[in-house]
Formats: structure tokens, sequence, C-alpha cells
């Protein structure tokens, strides 16, 4: 058993590595860089050699887990700081959403159910494609595994800005805002970071599309298992 002070100790070189690696992604900025990535395994490998379990160091962590309680209610500002644009373009926004949303929840719902995943794998699978704040709290209130919800969030993330780009330019998809909505609408916060580089107004329309996804989800996810 660990001790709670060494554990918090780890926790806080958490905090280091992430911002640590952070700098290094905004000198070098590769997807393969994203500090939410290297960071994550780099912790991992320091788990994996001093044989530290994930129990263990969650007796320090779980105070960093508390924090997505505010983090989920901080995702109404950037909705609000861009109302204007989101009035705007409500009907493109609004469709690509709402097809984004039920598009990502069904489709993983019908790979488990090919591969005959139990109620606990599906509760934990299916809010993926939404910022982990709000999808570790679907998971938990749908008894599933909030811990393996938030990583497959960062595979769906790294995933989407990696290959997403790609798919949609032999898809033949060549507006900015309708790329931007996609990637912040399945690839979150990585999504954002990815539509960046293409100006300010796409990530902005990144931004409400993350955030709009978190609350349609949040909404119909119960409900949709609750029917099927």
């Amino acid at each position: 058993m660990m001790y709670p002070i060494v554990a918090v100790a780890i926790v806080i070189a958490t905090v280091v590595i992430y911002f640590l690696f952070r700098k290094l992604y905004l000198r070098y900025p590769y997807p393969i860089l994203l500090p939410v990535v290297t960071s994550t395994v780099f912790i991992l490998l320091i788990l994996l050699f001093f044989n530290i379990s994930y129990e263990d160091y969650l007796i320090g962590g779980e105070w960093l887990s508390r924090l997505m309680g505010p983090a989920i209610v901080a995702l109404a500002f950037p909705l609000y700081k861009q109302r204007v644009l989101v009035l705007r373009y409500s009907v493109m926004i609004g469709g690509a959403v709402l097809i984004g949303v039920f598009l990502g929840f069904s489709t993983v719902y019908g790979l488990a159910l090919l591969f005959q995943f139990n109620d606990i794998l599906v509760a934990t699978v299916l809010p993926k494609s939404i910022t982990a704040p709000v999808a570790v709290e679907i998971s938990a209130a749908l008894h599933g595994l909030p811990p393996l919800t938030a990583t497959f969030v960062l595979v769906a993330g790294f995933s989407g800005i990696l290959i997403g780009p790609w798919v949609m330019q032999k898809a033949g998809i060549r507006s900015l805002y309708g790329k931007s909505i996609a990637l912040g609408g399945a690839s979150h916060a990585m999504g954002i970071s990815k539509a960046a580089e293409y100006g300010n107004i796409p990530l902005s329309m990144s931004s409400i599309a993350m955030t709009l996804s978190a609350i349609v989800a949040s909404l119909f996810i119960p409900i949709f298992i609750w029917i099927f």
C-alpha cells in the first residue's frame, strides 16, 4: 500500500510533466506531440517502471477527478462567448451536431452489439466521442468504467485529428467551417487544437461544436440506451 504523500507527489509530477510536454508542443506543434498524448504515455511508463498501480495513483489523484465538475460547467462559457456566431450559423451547426452525435454513438452501439459487449462495456464506450469531463460523468451515471471511458476519449480524439482531415479531403469537404465543426464534434479538445490551425473563426466553430455535442449527448445517450 502506498503512502498518501507519495501518491500526492506523483500527481504533482503529473501536472508538471503535462506542462513540460505542453511547452514542447507549443514549440513543435505536431499532432504526435500533443501534450495529452505524450504526457499520458510518459506517466504510464513511470507507473509501469516503478510498479505503481492505478488504485495507488488515485490515492492522490482523486482531487484531479473532482475538477471534472467545474470543467463541465465551464463549457457554457465558450458557448455564451460565441452566441452571435451560433445564431448566425444555427442551422448548419445544429444539424451537424445532431447528425454527428447520433452517428457517433449509434455506430459504437452497433459495434458493441456485434462483439457482444456487456452492459458495463457499452456504457463505457458509448460516450467516447464527446469531451472527457462530460464523457466520464455519463459513463459513471450509466454504471460504466469512467477511467476506461477517458482512455477511449483520448483514442477518439487522437485518431480524429490524424485521420479526420485526410478523410474529409477524400470526401471532397472543402468548407473550413464544416471541417472545424466535424473536428470539434468528433475529436473534442484535440479537434479544437487542430481547427485552430485554420484560423480564429474555425476555432470558434470547433469549440461550439464540442460544447453542443456534449450537451446533446448528455441528454440523448441515456434515452438511447433506455430505448434499445
